[in-house]
C-alpha cells in the first residue's frame, strides 16, 4: 500500500435544514490577504540615545525638560484662547450683543481649558529634577558643605 498515492479525504458537512441532513452545504473559508506594509515607524527603542560631553549631560537634559515644560505652558494657553474664541463666536450667533455680555462666562470656561492643560506642569518640573544625576549632584554639594560647616564649629 505505500505505492499508493494519499487520497485527499474530502470533509463533509451536514447540516439539519426543516428536519433533514442536507449535505449540499459548503462550509465558507475566508482568506486574509496580509496589509501592505508601509514605513515601519521607528519605536523608543530603535531611536540612538543622546550623546553628551562629560560633564554636560547635566545642562543638556535641564535645558530639555525647559523646552518641553514651555511646550505645555504654550499648548495650554493656545487651548485656553481657542476656548475663549469658540465660545465668544457662539455667545456672538446667539444673541444680540452675546459677545459682550458673556464675556465673564466665557472667561470662566477658557481659563478652566488653559488650567486643565497647565496643571500637569508642576509634575513635569518636578520629574525635571527628580533624576538621579540631579540627585547625586545635590548630595555631593550636601557633603561639601557640611564639611565647611564642621570646620566652622557652628
Amino acid at each position: 500500500m505505500p505505492d499508493e498515492p494519499e487520497k485527499k479525504k474530502q470533509v463533509l458537512v451536514l447540516r439539519r435544514s426543516q428536519g433533514k441532513l442536507q449535505s449540499n452545504l459548503q462550509p465558507i473559508v475566508l482568506e486574509y490577504k496580509e496589509r501592505h506594509k508601509g514605513k515601519k515607524k521607528k519605536s523608543d527603542d530603535d531611536e540612538p540615545k543622546e550623546r553628551y560631553s562629560e560633564g554636560l549631560e547635566d545642562i543638556q537634559r535641564l535645558e530639555g525638560n525647559t523646552v518641553r515644560i514651555a511646550q505645555r505652558s504654550a499648548r495650554a494657553l493656545s487651548k485656553g484662547l481657542d476656548t475663549y474664541d469658540q465660545e465668544r463666536r457662539r455667545s456672538a450667533k446667539e444673541k444680540k450683543d452675546g459677545a459682550i455680555e458673556d464675556f465673564v462666562h466665557n472667561s470662566a470656561k477658557a481659563a478652566s481649558v488653559s488650567m486643565k492643560e497647565a496643571s500637569e506642569i508642576p509634575v513635569d518640573i518636578a520629574e525635571a529634577l527628580n533624576a538621579t544625576s540631579y540627585q547625586k549632584r545635590m548630595r555631593d554639594s550636601l557633603h561639601q558643605v557640611s564639611r565647611v560647616i564642621r570646620l566652622f564649629d557652628l
